[in-house]
């Protein structure tokens, strides 16, 4: 009998499925058997398996189509290893994964599972530039894990080498519960009392592309309401502490929240105008601490907030002004000066089929000193931030007086969502004036918009 047997049901999946296939017959653990589960594949599947029928530590097996838990089921029912794993196929393995797992099992008869990190590559199985890790939930990671699972699954189903008597003591995976029976899997595991163990090495490639089930945001969301009703049916003592956690978590974030906001924001925008002013300015206006004292002198009051946007990866703070609006400043520093920001239009109105051409505009002291159009719905070359840096002369009036405008270039008005990223007036001055920190801003999302 093999010690570890690998399932990988596959579904379509022509063109991963032999990385799958190699990666998981080059394990360096000597005792492997591979058992390919053809869920009743319309596409090149069997020819694919067909490649590998040689080996002769690999079974396939062609079934017609009953969704992904069932193709598992079926490979656990063919397979004989007394440890189990469950790799997708369009995932695939380090070739130390199993070996690395079953010393893990060995060292530890008490545990029933170990899973281990992730690297995160892209279609063509390049690493994406992102820092995802399993290990950075910020939550208990080893022992019973049955709480933190409940708030969150956080590993995908390849990352996890679990014994076989393990599984049989809970059952199968459930066919009713699609892209999650293997969360509801790892939930009945620990809710049983099992144990797991975290090898923080990054052992099992997970590959984004276009297909992957998680994109399939309803379906996901249903499946995971599903197996946490039935959870809560199973285990209702576990779930109610699991609640309480939860309620605990939130209160943990409110608060870290309050404190972030009374005491990092002001310095985040200061660290922000201090790398974008030239050396000569030591003093700043941050408009995002002072929008509460704009006037808006056209358009709504639900059309001028401060929104999160990411654009490049970058996650920033801006000025949202919906088209057509206009906002006046009234800084209390008459000194030259520069004014730094940045425009775009929201990622999200890029293709919008009603999305029209915008217009920004910034006056200083009633003179028009920068206007730029910006239509990301028919020229890419929009789709991004657009640095402005604009020197501003000393004025004789008691402060400067800067506007923003933003307006439609047609007669459509929807998704305007205009940003103007952390506007910054910066000028030197050996006795600036009173810029005291006015109380924290309440950022607004998208979402929240």
């Amino acid at each position: 009998m093999p010690k570890v047997s690998i399932i990988i049901p596959a579904y379509n999946q022509a063109r991963f499925l032999a990385t799958a296939i190699e990666s998981a017959l080059r394990q360096t653990h000597p005792d492997v058997e591979v058992v390919v589960v053809d869920d009743g594949s319309p596409d090149a599947t069997a020819e694919v398996a067909a490649r590998f029928s040689s080996h002769p530590n690999l079974r396939y097996v062609r079934q017609a189509n009953t969704g992904l838990p069932g193709a598992r089921n079926r490979g656990l029912r063919e397979s004989t290893g007394e440890f189990l794993c469950f790799l997708d196929a369009d995932d695939f393995f380090h070739p130390e994964k199993v070996a690395r797992q079953v010393q893990a099992l060995e060292a530890d008869p008490g545990l029933d599972f170990v899973y281990c990190d992730i690297l995160r590559v892209d279609e063509a199985g390049e690493p994406l530039a992102d820092s995802y890790s399993v290990g950075a939930v910020g939550r208990p990671l080893s022992g019973n894990i049955f709480q933190s699972l409940l708030l969150g699954g956080y590993f995908p189903p390849h990352t996890v080498l679990i014994r076989r008597n393990a599984v049989a003591a809970v059952g199968e995976f459930d066919p009713d519960l699609g892209g999650h029976a293997d969360y509801d899997l790892w939930l009945r595991v620990s809710g049983a009392g099992g144990r797991a163990g975290y090898l923080d090495e990054k052992l099992a490639y997970y590959r984004t592309h276009a297909n992957n089930m998680s994109n399939a945001t309803g379906e996901m969301a249903e499946s995971r309401r599903k197996t946490l009703r039935k959870i809560a049916r199973l285990h209702p003592e576990l779930v109610g502490e699991g609640i309480h956690g939860l309620q605990k978590v939130n209160q943990d974030l409110f608060h870290e929240t309050q404190w972030l906001n009374k005491n990092w924001r002001i310095a985040v925008q200061q660290l922000k105008s201090l790398a974008a002013a030239p050396a000569e300015m030591s003093e700043s206006f941050l408009f995002l601490e002072h929008h509460h004292e704009a006037k808006l002198l056209r358009g709504q009051p639900d059309q001028f907030a401060i929104w999160d946007a990411t654009l490049d990866g970058v996650s920033s703070q801006a000025l949202y002004l919906q088209s057509p609006a206009m906002v006046e400043f009234d800084l209390p520093v008459a000194d030259r000066g520069e004014l730094v920001t940045a425009v775009a239009l929201h990622p999200k109105v890029w293709n919008q089929p009603a999305s029209i051409a915008c217009e920004f505009n910034v006056r200083v002291n009633e003179r028009v000193a920068f206007v730029i159009t910006l239509d990301p719905a028919l020229l890419p070359a929009d789709r991004r931030w657009h640095e402005l840096k604009l020197p501003v002369p000393e004025t004789t009036r008691p402060g400067h007086r800067i506007v923003f405008e933003t307006r439609a270039l047609g007669k459509s008005t929807d998704f305007r969502w205009a940003l103007w990223r952390a506007p910054t007036f910066s000028w030197s001055k050996a006795s600036p004036p009173d810029l005291t920190p006015r109380p924290a801003i309440a950022s607004t999302s998208l979402a929240a918009a």
